[in-house]
């Protein structure tokens, strides 16, 4: 069975409902994207993010997410969207167990995380492969859950896909999470190009690449019995 193509909003929207009154924390949460959709939402949301740029906008707190700046069970939801694999393998682990310490007992904590397969993945791969990190990020959460640091009580795939006006356009949204892939030798660029022409499909003028996505859903704490 094909999985449904789905935003990521929609899919957070819809396993989170009713958000009016939660206290929300959207770790490595870039610019803050989820701010506005989940405050208008009704929810107290914060984000974590650990790169400078992030310094000064409202809402936002820079620091690393092994080590948190919140008192324990500050949040009653917490979102890990994209992230995981960015932080390092090393660090995972204590990600995981941050995430754990700060939501309220029994709180949900949702990670997504693209899938190693699919279009945008195999264009992507073309400069940056990143089948080792994403396979780790799903490792450390099978882990966490081994260990009694979280439980799994969901876990299941949908479809993301993608919108970009031209090869421009999708260079600069890759490169907004990894700035280097900004700065290819020409020969790279040529095969990055190359790798898009090749998979895109095309919606009116526009060019679209689908992701699958992985979604697990834990709560804190081990299993019952």
């Amino acid at each position: 069975m094909t999985d449904p193509i789905r935003t990521t909003l929609d899919v957070l929207l819809e396993i989170l409902s009713p958000l009016k009154g939660r206290r929300v924390l959207d770790i490595g949460c870039g610019r803050g994207g989820l701010a506005a959709p989940f405050r208008a939402a009704g929810a107290d949301w914060r984000g974590l993010e650990p790169f400078p740029q992030a310094a000064g906008v409202p809402g936002i707190d820079v620091a690393q997410a092994e080590a948190m700046p919140y008192p324990d069970a500050a949040f009653d939801i917490a979102v890990i969207v994209n992230a995981l694999h960015h932080i390092p393998v090393e660090a995972m682990g204590d990600a995981l167990a941050e995430a754990a310490r700060v939501i309220a007992p029994e709180a949900m904590l949702v990670v997504i995380e693209p899938r190693v397969e699919g279009d945008l993945s195999q264009v992507i791969a073309t400069v940056d492969d990143e089948t080792g990190i994403r396979n780790a990020a799903q490792a450390a959460l099978d882990g966490a859950a081994a260990a009694g640091v979280l439980t799994e009580t969901r876990a299941f795939d949908y479809v993301r896909r993608e919108t970009y006006e031209d090869f421009d356009a999708f260079l600069g949204r890759i490169s907004s999470f990894a700035p280097e892939r900004g700065a290819l030798p020409p020969d790279l660029t040529a095969a990055l190009r190359a790798a898009f022409r090749a998979r895109a499909g095309r919606e009116g003028t526009a060019f679209t690449l689908t992701q699958p996505m992985s979604a697990r859903l834990f709560r804190r704490g081990p299993a019952a019995g």
